[in-house]
């Protein structure tokens, strides 16, 4: 029981006027709670608490002058127990009963006048503690009664991991006590037979005879409840003149009154309701069966019952130490024999063994005579972030220097009355309020293939962040900043059930749940039954509206998920997940807590899928915030998860400032990006200017004012084109061996393709391993060349039945695979000059002098990229019909960022560069640098006019097929709600023609290029008309109307909506 008194305030004040209670008898205090008002010459104080506990009788009433000094409460914090140690139980060889938990978890109560409560007041500063101070030590850790019994179930597995390990000392000792195969126990009248699992009981005054045999008197003894042994059990027990309990016999029989010896006779079941009973002879120690039925001292000797007490079943004969032990802890058996050391070791561990089993009700009456070992709960604390995404272990003066502290320990708010779990020895706690980043700002690139994560703090200087590199104390790698997008599900359900039960900071585990380098890993060196419990697509999962998503863990949990946008908020949601790794790798106490986030998209994505994938982000990020900052509404007002430039925009503002761009008043800077990334290729294409009177806030502005791209063209689409030619071209192996092969995007089956075409996790998994083993040849690595000019390579493939056929050895032609490359590559620039001279001519049609070409994203890295640039820079410049009069130098490209190429580029434009600054951006980087450096409230201002209300153009060009070739009637930059003429109506069915490519506009791009929707119409009129109208990225609606009635919204037929994909 804690006294409460009034303190001193200053000197010379002896009395101040107790205003108000806050609380009241039975309330529970936490750590910096107010518990009363005071007032003093016209200033008021507040009395705070240090300490958690049960405020108890109030000696003083409201509006009562008190004396500094006075008891004015108590608070009941419970008794202080030592957790390290448990209270050593004696040792002797006879106890009366069993000893209550209460007596093996409890101390001495102390009872003390507590000074860590103070005052203080409200127009001054707080003197030592409030809840806006910085770090405080605390003695008590409030917890949910979930939290307490998470917590004693970790300190139990760490003690048990600890103390069962076979080189352990403590476990030799307990060894050794089982070779001698008897076990007194300390705490009950029983003797532990190793042979049998079971007990015997054992004391001087325990009646082994009775002359009427009646053994039911005599079954339970010190709390157990005994049974006749079976035959086997009494045969395998008593097999030696050694046995304890058959040495109490002899020492019991009566030589006097007998001139032969006597014989003694321990009573057992020999069947079930069987009348006879197994006899051993003193002289012969024989086994023989006897009828004991109304028998009483005879020749044969005296009887004795000796019951059994079985801790693992009849004839459990054969048990492991480790079971043993663990029956010991299960029936609450101290042993007697241990050190003083051991024993302690001992009782500690059967204190939480009892505590893990308790309900809420029990727990509640064993806590006060509880307290833990506060170095048992550095581990906990200390491994906080191990455990959740296995980031280095925290250094243990965290927990002992007043000027640090852990998160975990700041009291938390909250409706379910806590628990409180009082610790031995002080620990430091740290508010989380104190590591808010507060002029922090959070860019995060969200890749196809890598994520990448960079911050700003309080300057405008950027660095990005390690993110799935949980080794932090090891030398930086330039690969550490690229996070592979990829998730690995290894126990989904018991993730699920952590992830759920706090708002913040849940005790997730990176055992169930990985994500990143270590995903990426099992993804390449797992097994094909664990295909599905892998995910390396979810960006394209999110930009798909209707494609479903299939998971299976590990341990064989399956779902099937909904299209990304048809998900709900209670449904499993693998972004948000995602989204909660980055956050424990961004928000933990190495870098602070960041509360302002900026995502970057592609330019094809839809306005309904950007919202959701910010609000996924937004749920997962906001998990890995401490509840104290939760709670605290006026700071949640400054948490935000917002949607920057588009990438190649963002890339654009980092490169342009790389390259030292600074157009001043007037001067234009114009540009086109070539964002060649994993997944797809983005265009964009705009201006860089000085910013102009009424921007006087920013420093320049950026208007990219048009976009496109390339859908397929993206590094590992590439990859998987060439897999699926050299699947193709070794086809008969593939038939010989029943290996199956995924359909890529772009490609088209074969001849002969049906039974080897499918979409198993098998069929996937082989892509994915050849995809890897022609990696080298696709960027290009260190002697490339000598491994695929022998015209064959080794891949480990799985066949339909998921068995694995390793080494199997595929024909490869590498003149084939590099051609191929340079055409798809190729089409793609293709494209992208397409789009160029159509961006131009549509917003700047005056003079252009000169387009600055970004090359970003890492396959931009590909010299095919450089030398295909080259080859169609040429080809405009010559081409005047688009230009006109241009010079040569029309087109400048301008390699990836962090290039050697780049470098040139950047020392010839007379910039300084550092090519050792493994944290200076780079063609993959550059797009979350320019998140940050286009913040809203930044110096740089982002106009985007390729944006209609907030949603992106039309994606596609609609037409109809004409001599094998798309002829556009519909253009991507058409307004929406705009009826187009499109076809007769004068037949019942009707094709439409689509593409995304920029080809399309010249009317020349080959139809099969193209993809096809047939529609039909409900009203056939040879004098009538199909129109057609866009009505978002991906939808149309069409209707069959005469040329007078559509402007006038008169119908001939129902409207019809398609979605396109």
């Amino acid at each position: 029981m804690t006294s409460i008194i009034v303190p001193e305030i200053e000197e010379g004040i002896e009395k101040i006027l107790l205003v108000q209670w806050y609380k009241q008898p039975g309330d529970y205090i936490t750590v910096g709670e107010s518990l009363a008002k005071f007032s003093c010459e016209g200033i008021e104080f507040d009395l705070f608490s240090e300490k958690e506990g049960t405020l108890k009788e109030l000696h003083v009433a409201e509006d009562t002058i008190v004396k500094i000094g006075d008891l004015i409460c108590y608070l009941d914090s419970g008794e202080a127990l030592s957790g390290e140690l448990l209270k050593e139980v004696e040792k002797q060889e006879i106890i009366e009963d069993k000893e209550p938990l209460e007596n093996v978890t409890s101390l001495a109560e102390k009872n003390n006048i507590d000074s860590s409560i103070y005052l203080m007041n409200k127009n001054e500063e707080q003197a030592l503690f409030s809840p806006d101070s910085q770090t405080v030590p605390v003695s008590a850790i409030s917890m949910t009664y979930k939290e307490v019994r998470s917590l004693i179930s970790h300190l139990y597995q760490s003690a048990e991991e600890t103390f069962f390990k076979d080189e352990a000392g403590f476990f030799q000792d307990i060894k050794k006590m089982l070779r001698s195969r008897w076990v007194y126990m300390n705490n009950g009248n029983v003797i532990y037979d190793h042979n049998i699992a079971a007990l015997f009981p054992y004391r001087k005054y325990y009646e082994l005879m009775d002359e009427d045999f009646d053994y039911k008197k005599h079954l339970d003894v010190a709390g157990f409840i005994g049974d006749a042994m079976t035959r086997e059990e009494a045969a395998k027990s008593f097999n030696t003149t050694d046995h304890p309990v058959y040495k109490k016999i002899i020492a019991l029989d009566d030589y006097s009154t007998s001139k032969n010896p006597s014989i003694s006779r321990i009573f057992a079941n020999q069947a079930t309701n069987s009348s006879k009973s197994i006899a051993f002879k003193f002289n012969g120690y024989d086994i023989q069966s006897f009828d004991v039925v109304n028998q009483k001292n005879n020749l044969l000797g005296k009887g004795f019952f000796v019951p059994v007490f079985r801790l693992n079943g009849e004839n459990a004969f054969e048990i492991n130490d480790q079971m043993a032990l663990h029956l010991w802890l299960e029936n609450r058996l101290v042993p007697s024999g241990l050190s003083a050391e051991r024993q302690k070791e001992y009782d500690y561990l059967l204190a939480l063994y009892q505590l893990k089993g308790l309900d809420h009700e029990s727990f509640l009456k064993e806590l006060p005579s509880i307290a833990i070992d506060s170095k048992t709960f550095y581990g906990k604390l200390l491994n906080s972030e191990k455990v959740r995404a296995d980031i280095d272990t925290y250094d243990e003066k965290m927990l002992i220097d007043p000027n640090r502290g852990h998160w975990d320990l700041w009291p938390v708010h909250s409706d379910e009355k806590p628990l409180t779990i009082k610790l031995n020895e002080e620990i430091m706690a740290r508010n989380p309020k104190l590591d808010i980043r507060e002029d922090g700002i959070v860019g995060i690139d969200f890749g196809t293939k890598s994520t990448v994560v960079v911050h700003q703090e309080e300057s405008d200087f950027t660095l990005p962040m390690r993110i799935g590199v949980g080794y932090l104390n090891t030398e930086v790698q330039d690969w550490h900043y690229e996070n592979p997008t990829v998730i690995e599900f290894i126990d989904l359900e018991h993730f699920l059930e952590l992830y759920q039960e706090k708002e913040g900071r849940p005790d997730t585990r990176w055992q169930d749940v990985t994500v990143s380098h270590n995903a990426l890993n099992n993804l390449m060196n797992g097994k094909s039954d664990h295909y599905y419990s892998i995910l390396n697509n979810l960006k394209q999962w999110a930009g798909e509206k209707k494609n479903e998503l299939r998971l299976k863990d590990k341990r064989g949990y399956a779902v099937v998920l909904r299209s990304f946008l048809d998900l709900t908020d209670q449904e499993i949601n693998p972004i948000e997940l995602y989204a909660y790794y980055l956050g424990l790798y961004i928000n933990n106490q190495n870098n602070g807590i960041y509360l302002d986030y900026t995502l970057s998209f592609p330019v094809t994505y839809e306005k309904e899928v950007r919202e959701k994938i910010l609000k996924c982000f937004e749920r997962g990020l906001k998990k890995t915030l401490p509840m104290p900052i939760q709670q605290d509404e006026e700071l949640m007002k400054k948490f935000r998860v917002t949607a920057g430039a588009s990438e190649p925009a963002a890339y654009a503002v980092c490169a342009l400032q790389e390259y030292g761009f600074e157009p001043e008043e007037d001067e234009k800077t114009y540009y086109g990006v070539f964002d060649f990334g994993g997944g797809t290729t983005d265009f964009d294409f705009g201006i860089w200017r000085e910013a102009g009177l009424k921007e006087s806030r920013y420093d320049y502005v950026i208007e990219h004012f048009a976009a496109g791209g390339d859908r397929y063209l993206g590094g590992e689409n590439v990859l998987e084109l060439l897999a699926f030619q050299v699947f193709k071209n070794n086809q008969r192996t593939m038939r010989e061996l029943n290996i199956p092969f995924t359909l890529p995007a772009e490609c088209v089956k074969f001849s002969g393709s049906e039974t080897l075409i499918n979409e198993s996790q098998e069929s996937y998994l082989n892509t994915k391993q050849l995809v890897e083993k022609l990696r080298p040849l696709w960027e290009r690595h260190e002697r490339y060349e000598e491994q695929f000019g022998k015209g064959m390579i080794r891949a480990d493939l799985f066949d339909k039945a998921g068995h694995a056929k390793l080494n199997v050895e595929l024909l490869i032609d590498q003149d084939e695979m590099e051609q191929l490359i340079e055409e798809r590559i190729e089409k793609g620039i293709k494209n992208f000059f397409e789009s160029l001279r159509r961006a131009f001519a549509r917003s700047e049609p005056g003079k252009i002098n000169k387009v600055n070409i970004l090359l970003a994203g890492n396959s931009s890295k590909s010299p095919v990229v450089m030398n295909l640039f080259n080859k169609w820079i040429e080809r405009e410049v010559q081409n005047t019909q688009n230009w006109g009069e241009v010079s040569d130098n029309l087109f400048e490209i301008l390699p990836p960022l962090g290039t050697e190429g780049a470098y040139l580029k950047q020392e010839e434009r007379n910039r300084v560069v550092n090519r050792d600054i493994l944290t200076a951006p780079t063609g993959k980087t550059g797009v979350a640098f320019g998140l940050v450096q286009s913040r809203k409230g930044g110096s740089i201002k982002v106009i985007d006019r390729d944006m209609v209300n907030g949603e992106s153009k039309f994606k596609y060009f609609l037409g109809i097929g004409r001599k094998g070739k798309l002829k556009t009637v519909i253009d991507q930059e058409e307004e929406y709600n705009i009826w187009h003429l499109f076809i007769d109506a004068s037949e019942e069915d009707f094709e439409l023609y689509y593409t995304s490519l920029p080809e399309a506009s010249t009317n020349q791009l080959d139809i099969k290029q193209a993809q096809r929707k047939k529609l039909r119409i409900e009203h056939v009129d040879d004098s009538a008309f199909v129109y057609i109208r866009t009505l978002s990225p991906t939808v149309i609606e069409y209707v069959v109307a005469d040329e007078d009635s559509i402007l006038n919204g008169v119908y001939l037929s129902e409207i019809t909506k398609v979605e396109l994909s």
